[in-house]
C-alpha cells in the first residue's frame, strides 16, 4: 500500500505566503521559537496554533489579545474547512492571516497518514525530569556542545562546573565560571552533593535524587514566590506589617494601594533589594534573602525611573547591556541571538535601531523591560511602568505585561493606574500601614466591597484600614508552606565582581559613545579649550611665559591665571553632571553585578582622555601666539612641561567634579556648585591673592586642585625669576619643588577619587 501524503495547509501571512503539513503543528506568534512568525503589536508571544487532528484545526494558545474567526473570538479550537481569514488581536484592525488547506483524501483511520501524531489542543508544557547518573570520571556542565550536560542558559558559562566522583560520593568543581557555581544557595568552588541539595548555575536548579542529577524546570507550577508575614520597619515606622501573599508562574499581579501603603517598599523586599524586619520571601524553593546572591539575576526589577540611556539606539543599549550581564565568553553572535529573541518578543525590532528619546512613552516603558529580560528572569517586577502615560499608552504597557505573564513569568506591576486591571490575574490591595486589605480576581471586588468604583474603595481602605485587614484576614485561606532547600554546604567562595576590566571596557565604550551622540554637548567640549586659549590671548604683552618686558610685567602671571583656571573649568565640566544624571541607571545595573569599580574606572578613563586632548589644545592655542617657556624643569620643552601642569590639574578637578556630582541630590544643583567651586579655586590658586606664610589661609589652600597645578606651573617657566615676583617656595624652579607640587596633585587627585568610589559603593 503506498503513502498517503501528509495533509497540507497554506497560510497567507503580512503578504508571504507558506505552506505547512500535518507532521508538527503550526504555532504562531512573536517569538522567535514560533514556526510561523507574526512581529506585530497586539500579537502574543505565542498566540495561536493550527494543527491537524483528521482535520485542520486553529485554536487559541491563551493570548492577550485573542483569535477571532467570523468576527468572533474563539475559545475552543474551530475546524477550518475552506479557505478562511482570521484574525490575531482585533476583529477588524488586527492581524490578518488567511488559511487555504489543500484538498486531502477521506481518511478513514488516523493511521493511514503515516507518522502523524496525534495532536491535541496546545497546552503549557509539563515539567520533564531528566536524571544524570553519578560519573566515574569528570562531567562538565554548561552551554558548550560538547558538554555532558548542556544546559541552554544564558547565564551559564560555556564550560561552566565539573562533576566528579569524590571517594563514591557527587561532587562538584566550579570551573572559574563567571556567575558561579551554587549549592544551596551558597556559592562553592567545591562541595560534595548530598540527597536533596540543590544545585544551581545561572539560572538553572538541578535537585540530587537518588545519586542522580534531576534538573528543575522553571515556569512549573511547583515554584514561585511566597511571601510569609513580612514585616518592614524604618527608624520604628512600619512601612508593611503582615504581608502574606503568593504569586505563580503565569500569573499578572498588580499591587495597588492609596499613597504612603508601601506599594514600592513591597517591590523592593520582594525584588531582594530589602531584607525584611520579620518574614521571609520563598522564591523557588529558596529563602530569597539568604541566597540572594545565587538568585539575583532571576528577578527583572523595573524602577519607576527610567534606566537606559535616551542618547542610544535600543540595539546600542541592550548590546551594551548584554555585555555587562551576559558571561563573558558568550559570542557575539550569542548575544546578538539573545538581544533579537528580547526585540521579537517586545514587538520593537522594528525600532531596534531608533533612538530612545525618539521613542512614544510606551515604547521607551518596553525598552527598559528589554533591559531585564535579557537575563531571561522568572520573576518580572515593574514600578509604576505607566506613570504619565496616556489611557492608550497604558494599555498598551499592560498588554505586554498580560502577554509577559502569559510566556510563564511570575509578572508583579505596582501601578496607581486602575484602568486595565481586567488583564490582571490578581490584585492585591494595600491600606495605609502596609497591610494587605484584598487579594483576589478583580471582578471579584464587588463582593467584599459591595462597589466596583476605584474611588470609593480606595476611600474605604483609606479611612477604615484595620476594617479592610480583618475582613481580609477572615476570608483568607491559609497558603500551605512550602519545603525549602536544606542549608548550604561545602567550601563557601566570597561573592566578588567578576571581570572587572571586561566591565570597564564595555561601559568606557558606552561613555564614549553617549558623548559622541550628544552633538550639542561634543560641539561644547571641543570649543571650551580654544574659547579659554582665545580669552587668554587678551592678557596684554609680548613677553608670554619669557622674561618680563617693562610694559608686560604681569603677562606670565597672568597667563598662568587663565590657563589654571581653564583647566579646572574644563575638568570639572567633564564630570560634574555625569553621577547624579544616571544615578538610576547605576544603582540598577549594580544590583545585577555591576562592580562599582569597573564603573568609576571607565569614568575616569575617558574623562581623563577628553581632559588631556583638551588641555593640547588649550596650551597649543596660547603658545601659537605667546612666547612658550623656554625650558621646563626636568623636559628640555618648556611647553611639554607646562602641558603636563596644565593636564594633571585636568584630571584632578575630572575627580573634584565626579565628587561634587555624587553628593549633588538633583541635576539642578550641579550648576552652582559648580560655580562656587570655579570661585574658590580662583582664590587658592596662589596667583591672583597672594596665600604664602598666611596662616591658616596657606593650610587651606592645599586641599585645592589650582594651588599645586599653579605651583607646578610656576615652577616649569620659572616665574619668580621672570617676573620678580613675591616669594613662594612652591614655585621655584627645581626638581624637587616641581616633583613636591605635582605629587600633591596627585595626592589629591588620589584622595578625590577614592572618596567617590567610597561613595559609589554606599549608593543606595
Amino acid at each position: 500500500m503506498s503513502a498517503v501524503p501528509a495533509p497540507r495547509i497554506t497560510i497567507d501571512a503580512l503578504g508571504t505566503r507558506r505552506e505547512f503539513d500535518a507532521r508538527s503543528a503550526v504555532t504562531i506568534g512573536r517569538a522567535s521559537r514560533n514556526r510561523l512568525i507574526v512581529d506585530r503589536p497586539g500579537v502574543s508571544r505565542s498566540h495561536a496554533t493550527v494543527y491537524w487532528d483528521n482535520g485542520w484545526y486553529v485554536a487559541d494558545a491563551g493570548s492577550a489579545n485573542g483569535v477571532y474567526v467570523d468576527s468572533t473570538r474563539i475559545d475552543q479550537p474551530r475546524l477550518i474547512e475552506r479557505p478562511t481569514s482570521i484574525f490575531l488581536g482585533n476583529p477588524r484592525a488586527g492581524v490578518e492571516l488567511t488559511m487555504i488547506p489543500a484538498p486531502v483524501h477521506q481518511l478513514t483511520q488516523r493511521a493511514r497518514t503515516g507518522d502523524l501524531p496525534p495532536v491535541r489542543r496546545p497546552m503549557r508544557e509539563a515539567p520533564v525530569s531528566r536524571p544524570t547518573r553519578m560519573p566515574t570520571q569528570g562531567l562538565e556542565i554548561g552551554r558548550e556542545a560538547g558538554c555532558g550536560v548542556r544546559v541552554e542558559d544564558v547565564l551559564v558559562s560555556r564550560r561552566h562546573a565539573r562533576l566528579v566522583n569524590d571517594g563514591g560520593a557527587l561532587a562538584i568543581d566550579d570551573l572559574g565560571s563567571s556567575n558561579g557555581t551554587y549549592v544551596n544557595g551558597v556559592r562553592v568552588r567545591r562541595a560534595v552533593l548530598h540527597e536533596g541539595d540543590v544545585l544551581t548555575v545561572g539560572n538553572t536548579d538541578f535537585t540530587i535524587v537518588e545519586g542522580a542529577l534531576r534538573q528543575r524546570q522553571r515556569g512549573s507550577e511547583s515554584v514561585g514566590v511566597q511571601l510569609d508575614s513580612i514585616d518592614y520597619a524604618i527608624s520604628g515606622k512600619k512601612l508593611l506589617s503582615a504581608v502574606s501573599a503568593e504569586f505563580r508562574p503565569g500569573m499578572l499581579t498588580a499591587v495597588v494601594g492609596p499613597s504612603g501603603a508601601g506599594k514600592s517598599t513591597m517591590a523592593k523586599v520582594t525584588s531582594g533589594l530589602a531584607r525584611p524586619t520579620a518574614g521571609r520571601v520563598d522564591f523557588e524553593g529558596h529563602d530569597l534573602h539568604q541566597n540572594y546572591d545565587a538568585l539575583q539575576r532571576r528577578i527583572g526589577l523595573v524602577p519607576q525611573d527610567e534606566v537606559i540611556h535616551r542618547l542610544l539606539t535600543v540595539r546600542q543599549a541592550l548590546r551594551y547591556a548584554a555585555r555587562l550581564r551576559l558571561p563573558p565568553d558568550t559570542s557575539r553572535a550569542d548575544r546578538e541571538a539573545v538581544i533579537n529573541g528580547t526585540l521579537a518578543e517586545l514587538a520593537l525590532t522594528e525600532h531596534a535601531d531608533t533612538r530612545i528619546d525618539h521613542l512614544s512613552g510606551g515604547q521607551r516603558k518596553r525598552a527598559n523591560v528589554a533591559l531585564e529580560l535579557l537575563t531571561s528572569p522568572t520573576l518580572l517586577i515593574l514600578d509604576e511602568p505607566t506613570s504619565g502615560l496616556d489611557p492608550h499608552l497604558d494599555r498598551q504597557v499592560m498588554m505586554m505585561l498580560r502577554e509577559l505573564a502569559d510566556s510563564g513569568r511570575i509578572v508583579l506591576v505596582i501601578t496607581h493606574t486602575v484602568a486595565n486591571l481586567d488583564m490582571c490575574d490578581r490584585v492585591l490591595l494595600l491600606a495605609p500601614g502596609g497591610v494587605v486589605a484584598y487579594s483576589g480576581h478583580p471582578q471579584a471586588l464587588a463582593d467584599t466591597f459591595g462597589t466596583t468604583e476605584w474611588a470609593d474603595i480606595f476611600a474605604f481602605v483609606s479611612n477604615s484600614p484595620d476594617v479592610a485587614h480583618a475582613r481580609y484576614l477572615a476570608g483568607r485561606t491559609e497558603t500551605p508552606k512550602r519545603p525549602m532547600v536544606p542549608p548550604g554546604r561545602g567550601m563557601p567562595v566570597s561573592q566578588r565582581s567578576t571581570g572587572i576590566g571586561l566591565q570597564a571596557i564595555t561601559l568606557a565604550r558606552r561613555q564614549a559613545r553617549l558623548i559622541f551622540a550628544d552633538t550639542g554637548y561634543l560641539l561644547f567640549l571641543i570649543a571650551v579649550p580654544f574659547v579659554l586659549g582665545g580669552l587668554s590671548l587678551l592678557v596684554p604683552g609680548t613677553s608670554g611665559f619669557g622674561p618680563a618686558a617693562p610694559n608686560s610685567f604681569n603677562e606670565a602671571y597672568q597667563l598662568l591665571i587663565m590657563l589654571v583656571l581653564g583647566a579646572c573649568f574644563m575638568g570639572a565640566t567633564l564630570s560634574i553632571r555625569d553621577l547624579v544624571g544616571e544615578r538610576a541607571i547605576y544603582l540598577r545595573e549594580r544590583a545585577v553585578g555591576l562592580s562599582s569599580t569597573a564603573y568609576f574606572l571607565a569614568k575616569a578613563l575617558v574623562f581623563w582622555v577628553a581632559a588631556i586632548l583638551q588641555s593640547i589644545a588649550l596650551i597649543l592655542t596660547v603658545t601659537a601666539v605667546k612666547p612658550p617657556p623656554p625650558r621646563g624643569v626636568i623636559i628640555g620643552s618648556g611647553t611639554a612641561e607646562l602641558f603636563i601642569d596644565i593636564a594633571a590639574t585636568a584630571c584632578s578637578c575630572v575627580f573634584l567634579g565626579l565628587l561634587m556630582s555624587s553628593i549633588a541630590r538633583t541635576s539642578e544643583q550641579v550648576m552652582p556648585m559648580l560655580v562656587v567651586m570655579i570661585m574658590t579655586q580662583l582664590v587658592m590658586c596662589g596667583g591672583l591673592i597672594t596665600v604664602s606664610g598666611r596662616s591658616g589661609l596657606a593650610q587651606a589652600s592645599w586641599f585645592f586642585p589650582a594651588r599645586w597645578g599653579f605651583a607646578s606651573a610656576a615652577s616649569t617657566i620659572d616665574l619668580q625669576t621672570i617676573t620678580h615676583s613675591h616669594k613662594d617656595d612652591l614655585w621655584t624652579h627645581s626638581l624637587h619643588y616641581w616633583l613636591l607640587d605635582l605629587g600633591a596633585l596627585a595626592g589629591l587627585t588620589i584622595v578625590f577619587g577614592a572618596v567617590v568610589l567610597v561613595r559609589l559603593r554606599a549608593r543606595k
